[in-house]
């Protein structure tokens, strides 16, 4: 653990091809998987890195910012994107992940649509958890979204009472529900 970590020295970036891996890791953890914790000895599926190389994909290091450490090492990451593409990126991301879903895609809301901007996942590193920084990735979020103009859209897990504080807290209210993955979730708008 870095003793003179401090919410300011972190630095957001946008991601590169190279931080697939690490794009990868923040997915899966967004999506359940404590894998963050081990990122060191974690033998993530190939194919969802490769989903995370590709420019036409969710999971896409196009679409990702990175927060560093101050000695370049990820500290935590946001993967967000307009909705305009949602359908077409959807197909080649599940198509490329389809031995991994373990749920009905038919029968998937659809997370965004024309108009806003989604915020897919956000995880952090646990040494720099607690310290402010998932708040400052998700409003780095809302500002790229006020910047093009857009809504900013995330499924809460309505059981996650901590994690949807945080988000009224930083001005996102439910605007109905979503059944993605197989699971109910809370459709949060920040406008």
């Amino acid at each position: 653990m870095l003793s003179s970590f401090s919410p300011s020295s972190i630095v957001l970036r946008p991601a590169y091809a190279d931080d697939a891996p690490f794009i990868a890791a923040v997915v899966m953890e967004a999506l359940g998987n404590d894998v963050m914790a081990h990122l060191d000895t974690v033998s993530r599926d190939a194919a969802i890195v490769e989903v995370c190389r590709r420019p036409d994909t969710l999971y896409s290091w196009q679409h990702t910012h990175i927060a560093t450490f101050p000695d370049g090492r990820p500290a935590g990451a946001l993967v967000a994107y307009r909705g305009e593409n949602y359908r077409q990126m959807q197909q080649t991301t599940f198509s490329m992940l389809r031995h991994l879903i373990t749920f009905d895609i038919e029968k998937m809301d659809d997370e965004t649509q024309t108009g806003e901007y989604y915020i897919d996942s956000v995880a952090v590193v646990p040494e720099s958890r607690g310290m402010g920084l998932g708040r400052k990735l998700l409003e780095h979020a809302i500002a790229c979204a006020r910047l093009e103009g857009l809504a900013a859209v995330l499924a809460c897990d309505p059981h996650n009472i901590s994690a949807r504080n945080l988000y009224e807290r930083i001005g996102f209210h439910v605007e109905g529900h979503l059944f993605i993955f197989g699971e109910d979730y809370l459709r949060m708008v920040c406008r």
